[in-house]
């Protein structure tokens, strides 16, 4: 046994050697060259994490010094670091522009509710004038039992009714039609915010796909995934929602197949059945951690954590720290496993701010994890999704506190 990983790690050696050896730039440098020759996402990234892009492009200078060097496995090391580190500023970039865009269409749906508010108001007012129209029928009619004499009076009297009567349609017309124009408006946003949420989990997919580097095994469901990403950003401009919808949705499937495909090749790389074994111990080892709850997904093993956390608060709890102290022995014991922390609330208060106060609860459990159990920064990675992927009722109190916790993934590669 001893001996296969010696030679394992003989032939990963020559692997890495090859990637980056002297001649023309490796594959990974020049991926890093193309993410950082983009101006555009370079300045998005830089806006929205500075720090993360500094890291970025300091483990691109330390790559490009490798490089000259002749060192092949900093070169490498370094070139894959930039990558990950700038790919998360972007992402970062990205969070914030949906984040804004949903802020924006909040506004436009306040609007819009205020100008239902007005139509209902004109409404009433439509009413108010078709309840007088009836007065002057009903004047009409005691003026004919009277038997006025007056033709003219009677003829001006019929007049003023029948204009009062058309005004009265015409306007509880109008009302109706703006009314219907509104609600058809807030229709429409609600359904613009829906379609924003699936395209927030594709570009989640694509973003993991392309960190493990999917297109190398699974080309064709990649590209497909990318097509159909675009697509769908296109039928949201054109305001066509259920093709946005469905696109998005499609972009989802052929990301998760070509992660699936890329996890396969990386697990077959380095033997498969002992890691489908030793994935297999992780989920028992999870799994038996008193208080909190593991299954598996695509994405790795995930470690479920509630009542981490005091209300409205994102200071870790002192009596709920031993079960960080058990998930840090399991990632000292499983070393080749990247940590994602995700920290997510119920839909209770103003969605930027759940959103805000989970992300201060994942870096909470993140910097525990670092700084009390000292594990390595560089291998784990935190972000807070709010109200975001409920997995429970809302409308419920059970439901509420199933929503609120925090998520530990052990990630497959």
């Amino acid at each position: 046994m001893k001996k296969n990983k010696v030679m394992w790690l003989l032939l990963l050696l020559v692997a890495l050697l090859a990637a980056c050896g002297g001649g023309p730039r490796p594959s990974e440098l020049v991926r890093a060259d193309r993410l950082f020759a983009n101006k555009v996402d370079a300045l998005k990234a830089k806006k929205a994490a500075p720090k993360i892009y500094q890291v970025a492009r300091r483990y691109y200078q330390m790559a490009e010094e490798a490089f000259d060097d002749g060192d092949d496995v900093e070169c490498l090391h370094y070139s894959l670091m930039a990558a990950i580190s700038y790919s998360t500023a972007l992402e970062n970039a990205r969070r914030l522009e949906a984040e804004q865009r949903q802020v924006e269409a909040e506004k436009r749906l306040a609007a819009a509710r205020q100008l239902i508010s007005q139509q209902q108001a004109r409404q009433a007012d439509a009413e108010r004038r078709i309840k007088r129209m009836e007065q002057i029928l009903a004047l009409k009619q005691k003026l004919e039992q009277e038997k006025v004499k007056s033709q003219k009076e009677k003829a001006r009297i019929a007049a003023e009714v029948e204009r009062a009567r058309q005004e009265a349609e015409a306007a509880k017309k109008a009302a109706a039609e703006r009314l219907a124009a509104e609600q058809a408006k807030a229709e429409q946003l609600k359904r613009e915010k829906e379609v924003g949420e699936i395209l927030a989990r594709a570009r989640s997919q694509m973003q993991m796909a392309e960190s493990l580097e999917a297109a190398k095994y699974d080309s064709m469901n990649m590209s497909s995934a990318r097509t159909y990403l675009k697509q769908s950003q296109q039928a949201l401009v054109e305001k066509r929602f259920d093709n946005a919808r469905d696109l998005a949705q499609l972009a989802v499937e052929k990301a998760g197949l070509a992660i699936k495909a890329a996890q396969a090749a990386y697990a077959k790389k380095t033997a498969e059945a002992q890691r489908l074994k030793e994935r297999e111990n992780l989920f028992k080892e999870a799994n038996s951690i008193d208080g909190a709850e593991a299954k598996t997904d695509t994405r790795g093993v995930v470690i479920t954590l509630r009542e981490m956390f005091a209300p409205a608060k994102a200071e870790v709890l002192p009596e709920r720290t031993y079960l960080l102290d058990k998930i840090a022995e399991l990632a000292r014991k499983y070393q080749g496993y990247p940590l994602i922390i995700e920290g997510y609330t119920d839909s209770r208060g103003r969605e930027t701010a759940n959103l805000a106060l989970s992300q201060s609860r994942a870096q909470a459990v993140s910097d525990y994890l670092i700084q009390q159990q000292k594990l390595d920064m560089n291998r784990i990675k935190a972000s807070g999704y709010g109200e975001a992927r409920p997995i429970a009722d809302n409308s419920r109190s059970e439901g509420r506190a199933k929503n609120r916790r925090i998520e530990v993934i052990f990630l497959f590669r």
